[in-house]
């Protein structure tokens, strides 16, 4: 849960993720403007597992390609061993 706090004694403003430190600002209006942005994000595991899923298909993409190259390649060893 997101939650604004003084940091430390200073006159700064503390913007926490339970107890994770995310930000510290110099305006408490700052802090509420960053706080809106934050918790209109989706949620970082949903986030995480999409670029999961991402990285697979690339991976799995990169595997056809290679796949491809490797059967339009001209075999020339056959030909180079005086066949």
């Amino acid at each position: 849960m997101l939650q604004i706090t003084r940091y430390q004694k200073t006159r700064f403003w503390a913007l926490w993720d339970d107890q994770e430190l995310v930000a510290v600002v110099v305006y408490k209006q700052g802090a509420a403007e960053l706080l809106r942005r934050l918790a209109a994000q989706p949620p970082a595991a949903a986030s995480a597992a999409a670029q999961a899923a991402a990285a697979r298909q690339a991976q799995a993409l990169a595997e056809q390609a290679q796949a491809a190259r490797a059967r339009a390649q001209p075999v020339s060893e056959a030909g180079a061993a005086g066949g």
